[in-house]
């Protein structure tokens, strides 16, 4: 999930490169079709940049449905952090992303 379309469309051919399906959200409207509808999400990346504070009802809801989330953060930041482990966060990654990290943690959390 993300507010930018090019970022989203290199982040989800990377993780298919990785041999994962990719479901991209470019809105938190379509963040709440995807929950709605879809059963089986394995972990979701969710790049902050660009959105509102709606950001985080989406991640606490991903978090209730038990899925796991890293959050993409466009710097370094104590506030979002602190609201990205409030609302159920794993991890938080700044960018720009390490992609070997980024392949790590992915891989880890499918594994799981």
């Amino acid at each position: 999930m993300g507010a930018n379309p090019r970022n989203q469309e290199l982040l989800s051919a990377f993780v298919q490169r990785m041999g994962y399906e990719a479901v991209r959200a470019d809105d938190l409207d379509a963040v709440d079709d995807i929950l709605d509808h879809r059963l089986n999400i394995k972990i979701a990346l969710v790049d902050v940049t660009g959105f509102d504070q709606g950001v985080w009802q989406r991640c606490a809801r991903l978090h209730g449905q038990g899925i796991p989330l890293l959050v993409i953060s466009p710097k370094q930041s104590a506030a979002i952090r602190k609201m990205s482990f409030s609302h159920g966060a794993q991890a938080v990654l700044v960018k720009p992303l390490g992609m070997r990290e980024l392949a790590d943690m992915i891989h880890g959390f499918m594994q799981a």
